[in-house]
C-alpha cells in the first residue's frame, strides 16, 4: 500500500480552487502505474491533442496517451469539431485565430465522464474542474493557445487528430466489488465509491483510492490513517483495505486488457 504525495504544478491558465495556491493548474496525484491528475482551469487550457502509442514510440520515444476525465465543477469543454474539416483548413483556421468555429463544445455536468481516446482534439474550459485519469504519459501537441507565447505543435497534431465529429462515449455503469465502475477502455477503468459507513475492499489490480467528498479512516497494515481531499492511496495487487466515513471515492485500475508497457524503437 502506497501513499502518494500531491504534486502541485503552476499553469499559465491555473486556478485556486484545488488548496495549493494561485495558479495551480493541475496537481498530480499518481504517476504509475497511471497519471491521476485534479485540474482546475481559470482560463481556456489550450486546444491540443494526444498522439496514440504507435505514432509517439515512432516520433517521441515514449507513449501515446488515452485520458478520462470525471467532471467535478461543471463548465464548457471542446470535444473535437463540429463537422469534419482538412489539415489544411484547421493549419488555415489555427494560424489566423479563427479554429473555435470549427470547434465542438460542449457542457458538461458534475459527475459526467468523459472518455478522450488518442486522437481526439480537446480543450477544458475555465470554471470546469475534473480528475483525469490517463496512460502515465503527459505528451501533448497543442494546436491553440489563445494567443499565449508557448510552443505549438501543429504539425505533428495535425498527422494524429480526429478531423471529423466524433461523438462522445456513453458507458453504462456496472456495480463491482462495493462500488460502480463508471468506464473501462483498453488502458484503465474508472469506479465511483460512495461511502456510507463500512467498505472493505480488495485490489484485484493496482488501484488508486483518491478521496473527493468527505472525511474518512483507512485501516490497512500500517493502522488506521485519516484521509481528506485529496489524499491518494495506491493498492497493489491483492491487497486489501476497510474504509470507513462518509464520503465519495474514485478509483483507477488497469484493465484486463491494459497492454504491456511499450517498448520503444532499438537504439
Amino acid at each position: 500500500m502506497v501513499f502518494a504525495h500531491p504534486k502541485p504544478v503552476e499553469r499559465v491558465w491555473g486556478g485556486s480552487r484545488l488548496g495549493f495556491g494561485e495558479r495551480v493548474g493541475e496537481v498530480w496525484l499518481l504517476e504509475e502505474p497511471l497519471l491521476i491528475k485534479l485540474i482546475d482551469p481559470a482560463d481556456w487550457l489550450s486546444v491540443q491533442v494526444h498522439p496514440p502509442d504507435a505514432y509517439a514510440l515512432a516520433r517521441e520515444k515514449r507513449p501515446g496517451k488515452t485520458e478520462a476525465w470525471y467532471v467535478l465543477a461543471e463548465g464548457e469543454i471542446v470535444y473535437g469539431f463540429n463537422r469534419p474539416v482538412t489539415r489544411e483548413e484547421v493549419r488555415e483556421r489555427a494560424q489566423t485565430g479563427a479554429l473555435d468555429e470549427v470547434l465542438n463544445r460542449l457542457w458538461v455536468r458534475k459527475g459526467e465522464v468523459v472518455y478522450i481516446p488518442a486522437g481526439t482534439v480537446h480543450a477544458l474550459g475555465p470554471g470546469t474542474m475534473v480528475y483525469e485519469v490517463q496512460q502515465p504519459s503527459d505528451l501533448t501537441y497543442r494546436i491553440y493557445d489563445y494567443g499565449r507565447p508557448r510552443e505549438l505543435h501543429l504539425e505533428k497534431a495535425l498527422e494524429v487528430a480526429i478531423l471529423e465529429p466524433t461523438p462522445l462515449p456513453r458507458f453504462e455503469p456496472l456495480r463491482r466489488g462495493g462500488g460502480v465502475r463508471l468506464m473501462a477502455c483498453p488502458y484503465f477503468a474508472l469506479y465511483r465509491y460512495d461511502l456510507r459507513g463500512p467498505l472493505h475492499l480488495e485490489a484485484e489490480k493496482p488501484l488508486a483510492l483518491t478521496l473527493l467528498e468527505g472525511e474518512a479512516v483507512l485501516s490497512g497494515p500500517g493502522g488506521p490513517k485519516p484521509l481528506r481531499f485529496p489524499d491518494t492511496v495506491l493498492l497493489e495487487t491483492g491487497e486489501e483495505a476497510r474504509l470507513e466515513g462518509e464520503g465519495v471515492f474514485l478509483g483507477a485500475s488497469l484493465t484486463d486488457s491494459t497492454p504491456p508497457p511499450p517498448r520503444g524503437p532499438a537504439p
